[in-house]
């Protein structure tokens, strides 16, 4: 496809030849300015006259943006997508009047750079380890506790253990809490597992710990899917047009859009109950509008799409006391998939030596005002049957929410769990109601019913303990920035109860302060606290606490943000007993060479290396993060897994004398590992050099200068003055003088190391 100024250089070419395969004798071959429903393109096509009936090779119709079938070279009859066709020959113009359902469609997308259009990063290797210790000392007894996380990555592979370790004045323990060998499969949205697992549940059912593997979906891989049915949005437009995108009367994007079909993809919606509205206003500012109503919820899966795992193991008992406290080998797994937008099905089955657990259910979408789930699941032991019931329905929408769910299980319904000490509640009963009052705040209520089993192993029998509880929240904001709170929770069974009301009035960009009045159980107390808390490397924080009352409790703590990690240091005192401790947090990482303190890593994070230039600033997400060591590098954490992290560099940090490839990378790392980010830098050999001839006589106005080595040229001013740039290390020069003469010299430019820019003189020969 060429512009109309590229045309006419073409058209001897094409009367010379036509397409390939596709020519006959007495075809007619035509270059035409093509425009479209009246419209200019500014392209040229190449068309085909045969019998005067016009064609052109499919691949030339797409390059206009409309949509025919067949292969690229296939030739077709441009009247089959255009009844009217206006052809000017002498002078070389065509207009094709087409309709929408031939335009290609414009996809909108409402964000700009995605997960899906930037590649992930080259996995990296390392170890990293992360740990939190704090030391106690409270009326003569000393403690050093810890949790320690350790991990080592290579490319989508991730092997990590947590444990607990503590030792005091009576001795010492520890505990392993996880160790689990991790493979993601980005691609297929797929992860496999080996060693700790903790097996996959649904609404209706319950997980447990296992040691063994697992096989699973993962829709974290991939944080751009949405995966849960959004509307579809789309429609026409005859003339170029403007695309406004409106969610809860909010505008989210606005975007030109040629004539022809449009559709908008990845809706920015939120959760609950909406409306979206599309505005299409066109060149005279005529505008219509269309309304949609969704429901967006994460128990729903758009159509066709579907999650499961599996898993298999010895079930884990006493997690957190015991580190090799293996039971019964058991299996589960579960499913869910998305049929149409209203209904996903799902399923889940459990199986151990003397159990069998299948259960099925559905959720659907009720006309996009709110959810209905409900589920039946039976189970089948040595000893005994049952059945559990589900049936649950929620609507989250402004300015009433709401959520009602009820599950029932007969005597003789078993899972996993069950069969290793942990009994099903034979009732539950939850209900939730929140309500937006606008400028008078908004309120929350809870009510919370069961009944569960309880094993008295003493006397071997077992009873049912009911629990009935009901909670209440209220929150205001009061003036510019205060806030106001009150909750109140009562037990209907055992009659206990608890209020609290309080404000926090923030002061400054950090400091906060509030004072509470709490009554649970008739055992009052005023508590009134002020803190500061540390955000950036290099914040001091603080707090302190105290509570008056039916108890006495003062705290007073301070915290620091360093980049090797944070630091802590706390008094407190309950009633006659004083204690002091003192924190630290943090994590090693050994990658990329070099050995790097920070907080903890929780997740993915980065080493930046600047071309081995120390004390230069790195940016995440346009925000300060650091700047590099003497080796040139900065580890950065807290980058978003599988998503797309800005990290860009500050030029004004660089000596004159580098200059980099690039300013910033966008970068999708895999989650718990790290990558490599490199900013290669070059030296920069700028020179000003004075040219003069064999004479001594400065090289007159005009003349030019170029480098035979890089092709570089530069004209020469006043006095002789040059300027040059990327030189080699030996430079032959080429002078052209006004005269039409010419001359050449030799530069050497000398070798820096720190910035600034060199001046020689050079005599030309």
């Amino acid at each position: 496809m060429k512009r109309p100024s590229q045309w006419i250089c073409l058209l001897s070419l094409a009367l010379l030849c036509a397409s390939s395969g596709a020519a006959e004798p007495g075809d007619e071959v035509l270059l035409l300015e093509v425009s479209v429903n009246g419209r200019p393109t500014d392209l040229v096509a190449q068309f085909t006259r045969r019998s005067q009936v016009l064609y052109a090779t499919a691949s030339e119709l797409r390059s206009l943006g409309l949509k025919v079938d067949g292969a690229d070279t296939d030739l077709v009859q441009v009247d089959s997508i255009s009844p009217a066709i206006d052809l000017d020959t002498a002078n070389a113009k065509v207009n094709l009047n087409v309709s929408a359902r031939f335009m290609k469609t414009t996809d909108i997308e409402s964000t700009g750079l995605t997960s899906s259009n930037v590649p992930l990063a080259p996995g990296g290797r390392g170890l990293v380890l992360n740990y939190d210790m704090l030391a106690t000392s409270n009326q003569g007894m000393h403690t050093l506790g810890g949790l320690f996380d350790a991990r080592w990555f290579s490319g989508s592979s991730v092997l990590s253990s947590t444990g607990l370790g503590y030792v005091g004045n009576g001795g010492g323990v520890s505990a392993r809490l996880e160790t689990t060998y991790t493979y993601s499969d980005p691609a297929q949205l797929t992860r496999y597992r080996a060693g700790d697992v903790i097996n996959s549940s649904l609404a209706w059912s319950r997980s447990v710990r296992m040691g063994g593997f697992q096989y699973s979906s993962d829709f974290n891989l991939r944080p751009d899917l949405v995966r849960f049915p959004s509307p579809s949005l789309g429609g026409e437009t005859v003339v170029p047009s403007t695309v406004d995108l409106f969610v809860n009367g909010v505008r989210q994007l606005s975007q030109a859009v040629p004539p022809g079909p449009f559709e908008i993809r990845q809706t920015p919606i939120a959760s609950g109950a909406g409306q979206i509205a599309v505005a299409v206003t066109d060149e005279l500012g005529r505008q219509t509008f269309r309304t949609v109503n969704f429901y967006a919820t994460d128990r729903l899966l758009k159509d066709g799409l579907s999650s499961y795992s599996l898993e298999g193991g010895w079930v884990r008992r006493n997690y957190g006391l015991r580190s090799n406290d293996y039971g019964q080998f058991a299996m589960s797994g579960s499913a869910r998939r998305g049929v149409g937008n209203w209904l996903t099905l799902e399923t889940h089955g459990e199986a151990m030596r003397g159990l069998k657990l299948l259960g099925v259910g559905g959720v659907f979408n009720l006309a996009n005002r709110a959810v209905l789930s409900s589920a039946l699941a039976a189970s089948s032991s040595d000893t005994r049957s049952g059945q559990q019931a589900s049936v649950a329905i929620e609507r989250n929408a402004d300015p009433i929410s709401l959520s009602l769910s009820r599950t029932q299980s007969t005597n003789g319904y078993q899972d996993i769990g069950a069969i290793e000490g942990a009994p099903v509640s034979r009732v539950a009963t939850i209900a939730t109601l929140g309500l937006n009052l606008g400028t008078f705040g908004s309120l929350s209520m809870a009510y919370a019913k069961t009944k569960s089993p309880v094993l008295f192993t003493d006397l071997g029998t077992t009873s049912l303990a009911d629990s009935e509880t009901v909670t209440l929240t209220y929150f205001k904001s009061v003036g510019s920035s205060s806030n106001l709170y009150m909750t109140a929770f009562r037990d209907i069974r055992n009659g206990s109860y608890g209020t609290t009301v309080g404000v926090i009035i923030p002061f400054g960009a950090r400091d906060v302060a509030g004072v509470s009045l709490a009554n649970n159980n008739g055992q009052r107390a005023l508590a009134v606290q002020a803190s500061r808390p540390t955000v950036s490397i290099g914040d001091v924080g603080w707090q302190l606490q105290s509570s008056e009352g039916s108890y006495h409790q003062r705290l007073a703590q301070v915290d620091y943000k360093a980049r090797t990690g944070r630091y802590s240091a706390a008094v407190a005192q309950s009633g006659a007993a004083t204690s002091e401790r003192v924190g630290a947090r943090g994590a090693l990482t050994l990658m990329d060479g070099g050995v790097f303190a920070s907080d903890w890593i929780e997740d993915s994070f980065a080493v930046v290396n600047a071309s081995g230039v120390k004390n230069v600033g790195i940016y995440t997400e346009n925000r300060y993060a650091g700047k590099t060591d003497d080796n040139g590098q900065l580890l950065l954490t807290d980058l978003r897994a599988y998503d797309v992290n800005k990290i860009s560099v500050d030029l004004l940090d660089l000596p004159l004398t580098l200059q980099l490839d690039q300013t910033d990378q966008y970068i999708k790392p895999r989650d718990r590992s790290g990558v490599t980010v490199n900013f290669n830098a070059k030296r920069a050999s700028d020179v000003t050099i004075t040219l003069l001839d064999a004479q001594g006589t400065y090289l007159p106005l005009g003349s030019v200068v170029k480098v035979r080595e890089t092709g570089l040229q530069a004209p020469v001013g006043y006095d002789g003055v040059s300027y040059l740039q990327e030189l080699a290390p030996v430079n032959t020069l080429d002078v052209l003088l006004p005269s039409g003469a010419r001359c050449q010299a030799t530069l050497t430019p000398p070798a820096r190391v720190d910035a600034g820019m060199t001046n020689e003189t050079v005599t030309c020969r």
